[in-house]
């Protein structure tokens, strides 16, 4: 057995009944193992799991509990450790997905779509009053016309009856499947795609992990059931990438109470990117960044395409990037709030809770130079993370479940 003590030994018995049948408790009490295999107690895997594994490489994690433990010789090798942290994984993640069927089974099908005519669609939002907002509105000292900072297609959600939702995907680089020296021509980064959702209400919080967007959705139906999350307003942040907000449309198509929110953050990134390749030098770049930033920050997404249409051609470098913009701006109209008056509210602006949970649970462990990974071993790892995170480790080894709720 390999528990938090060290390594060790234990005899096991077998008798023989009246019947001659015989009782071996190696086979009765413990589930069998292949050669070479150890038990793991609970208190191991919260030495090496939660405490090395999430935190440092394998073989920084094996030498230091052989070296708590006294044991240089006979310790637990390092890629002992890697296998049983990714078999602990993977059976935390089908577990997961079971978990997920149980609650989902005749709620949803396979495509998220709800089935289930008793789960509320959220057909009445409740929303900040009108009055409120534009008593805030009244202490801005704004250049644009109230009428048009309220003529925004983002409602102001009534933080109380509202769960805020980050989901992104977060990429370390892939294993490579040989050793083979690639060929000169050869220039394609290849990696591997993990998905993390936070999700908050009531000051409470849960983060889920999934192999791709599809079954990060699954579970996170299964966990808003669970939670009776269902009938309040789904906030949803993202970065704004099309495919992302396209499966979440897909799969919330069925439900009314919900908004897709462009984090503020990567909408100043998109812009400044573009700018830096459609200007002519920093000093134009700088001066359309001054003048259509505060435009996006107040959520008037026509006058900011506007003025990208009117953009002198002698100062444009490369139009195609201020092309990309206006169909950027476009394609997010009603992502795009007003972020200027949600912060005055007290509303959240910004993905970023979900972006530290992608440091915390994949980038801060799997993105240091040199590493790689199989599908597989990142997603188990993440999974195990995400059950440090929830703080649900001891329920786990302890009951083989996890709880599924918000926690503080």
């Amino acid at each position: 057995m390999d528990g938090a003590v060290g390594r060790f030994k234990f005899h096991t018995h077998y008798a023989f009944d009246g019947n001659g049948e015989r009782f071996d408790s190696s086979q009765s009490v413990y589930t069998s193992l292949k050669p070479k295999q150890f038990y793991l107690t609970s208190g191991f895997k919260e030495l090496a799991m939660i405490m090395g594994d999430t935190e440092q490489s394998f073989r920084k994690t094996s030498d230091l509990i052989n070296h708590i433990r006294y044991q240089h010789e006979n310790g637990t090798p390092s890629r002992t450790l890697h296998d049983q942290t990714k078999k602990e994984g993977s059976e935390l993640f089908n577990h997961l997905k079971q978990k997920a069927a149980d609650f989902n089974h005749n709620n949803f099908n396979a495509d998220g779509f709800c089935i289930n005519p008793e789960i509320p669609r959220g057909s009445d939002p409740i929303l900040i009053p009108m009055d409120k907002i534009q008593e805030v509105l009244s202490e801005m000292t704004s250049d644009y016309n109230p009428i048009e900072l309220l003529n925004n297609p983002v409602k102001y959600e009534e933080p109380k009856q509202t769960v805020n939702i980050s989901i992104d995907d977060v990429t370390p680089k892939r294993q490579k499947e040989n050793r083979e020296t690639p060929k000169v021509t050869e220039h394609k980064r290849k990696y591997v795609h993990d998905t993390v959702t936070h999700v908050e209400s009531g000051g409470k919080k849960y983060v889920l992990t999934g192999d791709c967007t599809k079954t990060c959705l699954w579970l996170l139906n299964a966990f808003l059931l669970n939670n009776c999350l269902f009938g309040k307003r789904l906030q949803i942040f993202t970065d704004g990438h099309r495919a992302l907000n396209t499966a979440i449309l897909k799969h919330f198509k069925w439900y009314e109470n919900k908004q897709i929110i462009l984090d503020w953050f990567h909408l100043c990134k998109k812009f400044k990117e573009e700018l830096s390749m459609a200007m002519k030098g920093r000093v134009l770049r700088n001066e359309v960044l001054d003048e259509i930033m505060p435009l996006l920050w107040h959520g008037l997404t026509k006058k900011a395409i506007s003025y990208l249409e009117n953009i002198p051609a002698s100062e444009i470098k490369n139009a195609e990037h201020t092309q990309k913009l206006i169909d950027y701006l476009e394609r997010n109209t009603s992502s795009i709030p007003n972020y200027d008056l949600r912060k005055r509210l007290g509303l959240r602006n910004s993905s970023n809770v979900g972006e530290k949970m992608n440091d915390l649970i994949v980038s801060n462990r799997q993105k240091k130079n040199g590493m790689s990974w199989t599908k597989e071993g990142s997603l188990n790892l993440a999974t195990i993370t995400t059950l440090k995170i929830n703080d649900e480790y001891q329920y786990w080894f302890k009951n083989r479940d996890v709880k599924f709720k918000l926690v503080a």
